[in-house]
């Protein structure tokens, strides 16, 4: 086994997996997927050792995001066009060095899967844990109108930037700054 990355560059490197989870995973999960991966390209070299992917706990594998998911993270500069959705399994969950979840159903069915409690946080309050895990979800827009996922997208930016320094220091990256 490989140690994670230090502030030595000859260090071997360790990737890092985080998992975000949703319902359906064609909206909020690849909508936070995306925006790490963006933020983490924006870091300056060398780029940090993080594999991101999202699943949902009633995805039907293979769907595209949705037309409004894919429209709006487009305006700020984050392509979901060609995410393919996947369904929440063990083995996803077992690689997952974190998993973020977007609601409370979906922190339970983390629980309820074994995911260990360090390893399991909602999205919104990472890395603190809510006092109530309802007011922690942030809401599903499929179906709705533009502003609902113009809502749900500003939320998860916004809780995803704030994460982002934690997510880099679990890592073991501590030579960057977060934007």
């Amino acid at each position: 086994m490989t140690t994670r990355r230090t502030d030595n560059p000859d260090a071997p490197r360790r990737v890092y997996h985080v998992l975000f989870v949703c319902t359906g995973n064609t909206c909020r999960s690849p909508m936070a997927e995306g925006i790490l991966r963006k933020l983490l390209v924006e870091l300056p070299p060398p780029q940090p050792a993080v594999s991101i992917e999202s699943a949902g706990t009633m995805a039907s594998a293979g769907m595209p995001a949705t037309d409004p998911a894919i429209a709006v993270a487009a305006e700020y500069g984050v392509d979901l066009a060609t995410h393919r959705s996947q369904t929440l399994d063990p083995q996803t969950l077992e690689r997952s060095d974190l998993v973020l979840v977007l609601a409370a159903d979906h922190y339970q069915m983390g629980r309820t899967l074994g995911v260990p409690p360090e390893r399991l946080y909602m999205l919104q309050t990472f890395p603190q844990r809510p006092n109530n895990l309802q007011s922690a979800s942030i809401s599903d827009p499929i179906g709705g109108d533009r502003g609902r996922y113009e809502k749900a997208f500003f939320e998860i930016d916004e809780a995803v930037r704030r994460a982002l320094p934690e997510i880099l220091a679990r890592a073991g990256i501590r030579n960057h700054e977060a934007t």
